[in-house]
């Protein structure tokens, strides 16, 4: 696995870093974790522990957000291919990662996601479609390849490929910047799948913590999407009508 790196954004899931370091320190594969909240635990773990690739430790002044954290950490790639990688995911066995490569390679696709499965045992999904009226739709169908996009929980990708689409846009701050990417990923004309691979994604571990941040993101960026696709959306009456949901909430989140 010399020729992947895997992009690891944190913020404060420490449990989760202390998990992806101690699974990577083995592997032949080099590590560069970005961390928007910096402190002496995470420093330390990255420097006291024995890899047999030396990481890469990124601290921020400041929370740049997930985008900008993983274009910052790919700046710094080398490596044909990317693992974009949330510090909430759990790999089923030592070999995951290796045969997630392989069969990307296999199939000849631009980019790959394992299946993500949530800690209660049931598949996240299997991919999405982008909606005219600004929803996101999870394919729950395995044999259904009408896909528009990946989750970037776990997301294995051509370094050029995303050096091409000139990375996530940083104004998407958290949340819809994997939208925004595949859009214009599809309008590219590059090739994604789903792999046979499953793994364990524990969904929210940070922003279940943040009160009403991912609310409020979601609520700013799908109009942003918007405008910024206006010839993939339908500025209609059922456009609006989620947009008053992602209003509600929002709302809700604050007030609750």
């Amino acid at each position: 696995m010399k020729d992947l790196t895997i992009i690891v954004p944190t913020f404060s899931n420490v449990g989760g870093l202390k998990y992806l370091v101690n699974y990577f320190k083995d592997k032949e594969c080099r590590l560069i974790v970005v961390d928007n909240k910096p402190d002496h635990d995470k420093k330390n773990l990255l420097r006291m522990t024995h890899f047999k690739t030396p990481p890469l430790y990124l601290p921020q002044n400041r929370n740049i957000g997930f985008a900008a954290a993983v274009n910052h950490g790919v700046r710094h790639v080398i490596s044909k291919w990317i693992l974009i990688l949330n510090d909430d995911i759990e790999f089923k066995d030592e070999r995951a990662v290796a045969e997630l490569l392989e069969e990307v390679r296999r199939v000849n696709l631009d980019a790959l996601s394992p299946i993500l499965v949530n800690p209660d045992g049931r598949i996240e999904n299997y991919g999405y479609r982008v909606l005219p009226y600004g929803k996101v739709e999870l394919v729950l169908d395995q044999n259904d390849k009408k896909l528009d996009g990946l989750t970037a929980a776990c997301l294995i990708m051509k370094t050029k490929v995303f050096n091409d689409l000139k990375g996530f846009d940083q104004s998407f701050f958290a949340y819809l910047e994997d939208v925004d990417l595949f859009l214009r990923f599809k309008k590219k004309g590059y090739k994604m799948g789903i792999s046979h691979f499953e793994v364990k994604h524990n969904h929210m571990t940070t922003s279940s913590k943040m009160g009403n941040f991912k609310a409020r993101q979601d609520m700013v960026n799908w109009w942003r999407l918007s405008m910024k696709h206006r010839d993939y959306f339908l500025l209609d009456f059922n456009f609006l009508v989620e947009r008053l949901r992602n209003l509600s909430g929002y709302l809700k989140a604050t007030f609750k």
